[in-house]
Protein backbone atom coordinates (compact mmCIF):
# COMPACT_ATOMS: atom_id res chain seq x y z
CA UNK A 1 0.00 0.00 0.00
CA UNK A 2 2.86 2.38 0.72
CA UNK A 3 3.78 2.24 -2.96
CA UNK A 4 0.74 4.47 -3.47
CA UNK A 5 1.99 8.06 -3.13
CA UNK A 6 -1.19 9.24 -1.40
CA UNK A 7 -1.01 6.46 1.18
CA UNK A 8 2.67 7.12 1.88
CA UNK A 9 2.13 10.88 2.22
CA UNK A 10 -0.84 10.38 4.49
CA UNK A 11 0.97 7.84 6.68
CA UNK A 12 3.88 10.20 7.30
CA UNK A 13 1.57 13.12 8.04
CA UNK A 14 -0.63 11.00 10.30
CA UNK A 15 2.43 10.00 12.34
CA UNK A 16 3.51 13.62 12.82
CA UNK A 17 -0.01 14.78 13.71
CA UNK A 18 -0.29 11.91 16.20
CA UNK A 19 2.84 13.17 17.95
CA UNK A 20 1.24 16.60 18.28
CA UNK A 21 -1.96 15.05 19.67
CA UNK A 22 -0.04 14.40 22.87
CA UNK A 23 0.39 18.12 23.47
CA UNK A 24 -3.38 18.13 23.91
CA UNK A 25 -3.70 14.95 25.96
CA UNK A 26 -0.69 15.56 28.21
CA UNK A 27 -0.57 19.33 28.58
CA UNK A 28 -4.10 20.73 28.26
CA UNK A 29 -5.13 20.07 31.86
CA UNK A 30 -2.02 21.65 33.45
CA UNK A 31 -2.33 24.54 30.99
CA UNK A 32 -5.96 25.21 31.91
CA UNK A 33 -5.28 25.16 35.67
CA UNK A 34 -2.24 27.41 35.32
CA UNK A 35 -2.41 31.08 36.28
CA UNK A 36 -2.59 31.93 32.57
CA UNK A 37 -6.11 30.46 32.22
CA UNK A 38 -7.19 29.99 35.83
CA UNK A 39 -9.53 26.99 35.70
CA UNK A 40 -9.83 25.51 39.19
CA UNK A 41 -8.56 21.98 39.78
CA UNK A 42 -12.04 20.97 40.93
CA UNK A 43 -13.56 22.11 37.62
CA UNK A 44 -11.03 20.71 35.17
CA UNK A 45 -12.87 17.44 34.56
CA UNK A 46 -16.11 19.27 33.78
CA UNK A 47 -14.32 21.64 31.41
CA UNK A 48 -12.60 18.81 29.55
CA UNK A 49 -16.01 17.24 28.91
CA UNK A 50 -16.49 19.94 26.25
CA UNK A 51 -13.98 18.15 24.03
CA UNK A 52 -15.51 14.73 24.63
CA UNK A 53 -19.02 15.98 23.88
CA UNK A 54 -17.83 17.66 20.68
CA UNK A 55 -16.10 14.46 19.60
CA UNK A 56 -19.31 12.45 20.04
CA UNK A 57 -21.43 14.99 18.16
CA UNK A 58 -19.02 15.31 15.24
CA UNK A 59 -18.63 11.53 14.99
CA UNK A 60 -22.37 10.89 15.15
CA UNK A 61 -23.66 13.67 12.92
CA UNK A 62 -21.08 15.68 10.97
CA UNK A 63 -18.69 12.99 9.73
CA UNK A 64 -21.42 10.78 8.19
CA UNK A 65 -22.78 13.87 6.43
CA UNK A 66 -19.49 15.47 5.34
CA UNK A 67 -17.63 12.40 4.07
CA UNK A 68 -19.99 11.42 1.22
CA UNK A 69 -20.77 15.06 0.41
CA UNK A 70 -17.24 16.50 0.28
CA UNK A 71 -14.91 13.51 0.00
CA UNK A 72 -12.04 12.22 2.07
CA UNK A 73 -9.50 14.91 1.08
CA UNK A 74 -11.76 17.78 2.15
CA UNK A 75 -12.72 16.08 5.41
CA UNK A 76 -9.09 15.34 6.27
CA UNK A 77 -8.13 18.92 5.35
CA UNK A 78 -10.70 20.31 7.78
CA UNK A 79 -9.44 17.93 10.43
CA UNK A 80 -5.79 18.78 9.98
CA UNK A 81 -6.44 22.56 9.87
CA UNK A 82 -8.35 22.38 13.13
CA UNK A 83 -5.13 21.44 14.93
CA UNK A 84 -3.11 24.63 14.36
CA UNK A 85 -6.23 26.74 14.94
CA UNK A 86 -6.63 25.25 18.40
CA UNK A 87 -2.93 25.50 19.21
CA UNK A 88 -2.84 29.13 18.06
CA UNK A 89 -5.67 29.88 20.49
CA UNK A 90 -3.78 28.01 23.22
CA UNK A 91 -0.58 29.93 22.43
CA UNK A 92 -2.36 33.29 22.59
CA UNK A 93 -3.99 32.18 25.84
CA UNK A 94 -6.67 34.84 26.06
CA UNK A 95 -9.45 35.47 26.57
CA UNK A 96 -9.89 32.47 28.84
CA UNK A 97 -13.41 31.78 27.56
CA UNK A 98 -12.08 31.40 24.01
CA UNK A 99 -9.41 28.95 25.14
CA UNK A 100 -12.06 26.89 26.92
CA UNK A 101 -14.45 27.11 23.96
CA UNK A 102 -11.67 25.97 21.61
CA UNK A 103 -11.76 22.58 23.32
CA UNK A 104 -14.78 21.92 21.12
CA UNK A 105 -12.41 21.89 18.13
CA UNK A 106 -11.30 18.49 19.37
CA UNK A 107 -14.34 17.08 17.62
CA UNK A 108 -12.92 18.17 14.27
CA UNK A 109 -9.27 17.57 15.21
CA UNK A 110 -9.86 14.00 16.24
CA UNK A 111 -12.86 12.79 14.24
CA UNK A 112 -12.21 14.56 10.92
CA UNK A 113 -8.60 13.41 10.98
CA UNK A 114 -8.09 10.20 12.94
CA UNK A 115 -11.54 8.63 12.57
CA UNK A 116 -11.56 9.60 8.89
CA UNK A 117 -8.07 8.13 8.55
CA UNK A 118 -9.30 4.72 9.64
CA UNK A 119 -12.19 4.95 7.19
CA UNK A 120 -9.73 5.90 4.44
CA UNK A 121 -7.46 2.93 5.15
CA UNK A 122 -10.41 0.57 5.45
CA UNK A 123 -11.77 1.51 2.04
CA UNK A 124 -8.54 1.63 0.03
CA UNK A 125 -7.06 -1.59 1.37
CA UNK A 126 -7.65 -4.81 -0.58
CA UNK A 127 -10.04 -7.05 1.33
CA UNK A 128 -7.40 -9.66 2.12
CA UNK A 129 -5.16 -7.17 3.96
CA UNK A 130 -7.80 -4.84 5.38
CA UNK A 131 -7.23 -5.93 8.98
CA UNK A 132 -3.48 -5.58 8.55
CA UNK A 133 -3.93 -2.08 7.11
CA UNK A 134 -6.00 -1.04 10.13
CA UNK A 135 -3.38 -2.51 12.46
CA UNK A 136 -0.66 -0.66 10.57
CA UNK A 137 -2.26 2.79 10.83
CA UNK A 138 -3.08 2.10 14.48
CA UNK A 139 0.57 1.30 15.15
CA UNK A 140 1.76 4.40 13.28
CA UNK A 141 -0.61 6.79 15.09
CA UNK A 142 -1.70 5.46 18.47
CA UNK A 143 1.43 3.39 18.94
CA UNK A 144 4.57 5.07 17.65
CA UNK A 145 3.04 8.52 17.20
CA UNK A 146 1.61 8.78 20.69
CA UNK A 147 4.75 7.34 22.29
CA UNK A 148 7.10 9.72 20.51
CA UNK A 149 4.64 12.56 21.05
CA UNK A 150 4.43 12.05 24.80
CA UNK A 151 8.21 12.22 25.07
CA UNK A 152 8.38 15.21 22.73
CA UNK A 153 5.63 17.15 24.53
CA UNK A 154 7.30 16.57 27.89
CA UNK A 155 10.65 17.67 26.52
CA UNK A 156 9.22 20.84 24.98
CA UNK A 157 7.44 21.72 28.22
CA UNK A 158 10.64 21.24 30.21
CA UNK A 159 12.51 23.47 27.75
CA UNK A 160 10.11 26.34 28.41
CA UNK A 161 9.72 25.85 32.17
CA UNK A 162 11.91 27.80 34.58
CA UNK A 163 13.61 26.20 37.61
CA UNK A 164 10.87 27.87 39.67
CA UNK A 165 8.25 25.87 37.77
CA UNK A 166 6.86 28.71 35.63
CA UNK A 167 5.96 27.53 32.13
CA UNK A 168 5.91 29.75 29.07
CA UNK A 169 2.77 28.23 27.58
CA UNK A 170 2.88 30.45 24.51
CA UNK A 171 6.20 28.99 23.41
CA UNK A 172 5.10 25.47 24.31
CA UNK A 173 2.02 25.54 22.08
CA UNK A 174 3.71 27.37 19.22
CA UNK A 175 5.69 24.18 18.60
CA UNK A 176 2.71 21.90 17.75
CA UNK A 177 1.09 24.85 16.00
CA UNK A 178 4.06 25.18 13.63
CA UNK A 179 4.35 21.44 13.03
CA UNK A 180 0.65 20.96 12.29
CA UNK A 181 0.72 23.93 9.89
CA UNK A 182 3.58 22.22 8.05
CA UNK A 183 1.55 19.00 8.00
CA UNK A 184 -1.44 20.86 6.55
CA UNK A 185 0.69 22.44 3.82
CA UNK A 186 2.28 19.09 2.95
CA UNK A 187 -1.12 17.41 2.91
CA UNK A 188 -2.64 19.99 0.58
CA UNK A 189 0.39 19.85 -1.69
CA UNK A 190 0.87 16.10 -1.99
CA UNK A 191 -2.36 14.28 -1.09
CA UNK A 192 -4.45 14.44 -4.24
CA UNK A 193 -7.27 11.93 -4.03
CA UNK A 194 -10.74 13.09 -2.96
CA UNK A 195 -12.62 9.84 -3.41
CA UNK A 196 -12.75 6.71 -1.32
CA UNK A 197 -13.19 3.53 -3.33
CA UNK A 198 -12.70 0.07 -1.94
CA UNK A 199 -10.40 -2.31 -3.73
CA UNK A 200 -11.49 -5.90 -4.18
Amino acid sequence: MLKDKNVLVFTIIAFVVATELMFYYVLTAPFLVSDKIGVSSNSISAVMVIAQAAEILVLAFLLPWALPKYGIRTVLTIGILAWPIRYIIFAIGSPAWLVIASLALHGFCFVFFFAAAFIYFDTIAPSDIRNSAQSFITLVTYGLGNYVGSLFAGWIKSMFTTPEGITNWTNVFLVPCALTILCAVAFLAFFKTNTVKAKS
